[in-house]
């Protein structure tokens, strides 16, 4: 980590007893893929500086029961610190996140830090794979910069403790609201498909902003202007129903906007 980079164990408020440190090889990160997908390992070789786990959420660390579903099973949730190398295209380290995701057989926190600082937490729904033992398949996958959340929002004493499962969702229902999830949201998945739909709708507001401002036919900028709106609507309400509203003060469209 860069001096003044946040730290995933500040991130999570780990208590003491849950906080460790092993160093990953790349060996242990690329063994799994290295004859079954030749070209995911490349990536991981490729985007992955160094790894270390710096964290494990059992019941013998925090004191919160083992789930034994037989399709979701979660015994434990390690947390691991990635350094991402330089150059890496964001669509890598996305890719490069969800593969680790998909090496474990359980739910993980993975927190990719770079060399100019910041840190990305990346997190994923999985259930086991019934065909890769050992193995998960995300079913959704979300990536967020810390930055954007909410101070002690993710520690890991104030979520749902009723098992490490619910745990897990609750993180990430409270990480892809930035730390502050609107009341009525309390689906995991719902939380990120939110979060990605809000994500899209933002990229085509930019996106219909530019073509009205290269448009020299008035109808057509009349046009776009309307798809503007029409998307600014759809993003509040969106925002509505991931966010939680701040107290005396209604949402606008100068909200910080979200990631990927």
């Amino acid at each position: 980590m860069t001096s003044g980079s946040p730290d995933v164990v500040e991130v999570l408020g780990l208590p003491a007893r849950a906080r460790e440190t092993h160093r990953l090889t790349k060996k242990d990160i690329l063994e799994q893929w290295e004859h079954s997908a030749p070209a995911d390992a490349r990536l991981l070789g490729r985007a992955i500086n160094s790894a270390r786990i710096v964290g494990v959420l059992s019941p013998a660390t925090i004191g919160v029961p083992a789930v034994r579903d037989p399709d979701r099973p979660v015994d434990m949730i390690p947390v691991l610190e990635v350094r991402i190398a330089d150059d890496v295209k964001a669509r890598d380290e996305r890719r490069a996140a969800e593969l680790l995701h998909r090496a474990m057989p359980r739910p993980a926190v993975i927190a990719m830090s770079f060399l100019e600082g910041g840190l990305v937490l990346s997190l994923a729904l999985t259930r086991l794979s019934k065909t890769d033992g050992g193995m998960s398949v995300v079913e959704e996958h979300l990536t967020v910069p810390t930055d954007g959340i909410t101070a002690a929002s993710l520690y890991v004493g104030e979520l749902d403790r009723a098992d490490l499962g619910s745990l897990y969702r609750d993180l990430v229902r409270r990480a892809a609201a930035g730390g502050r999830p609107a009341p009525s949201l309390r689906d995991a998945g719902e939380a990120v498909r939110l979060r990605h739909r809000l994500a899209g709708l933002e990229e085509d507001l930019q996106s219909a902003i530019r073509s009205a401002a290269r448009e020299k036919s008035m109808q057509r900028r009349i046009e776009h202007n309307g798809e503007a709106r029409n998307l600014r609507e759809r993003i509040a309400q969106t925002r509505d129903a991931l966010y939680e509203a701040p107290a005396h003060q209604t949402r606008t469209s100068n909200d910080p906007k979200v990631g990927p």
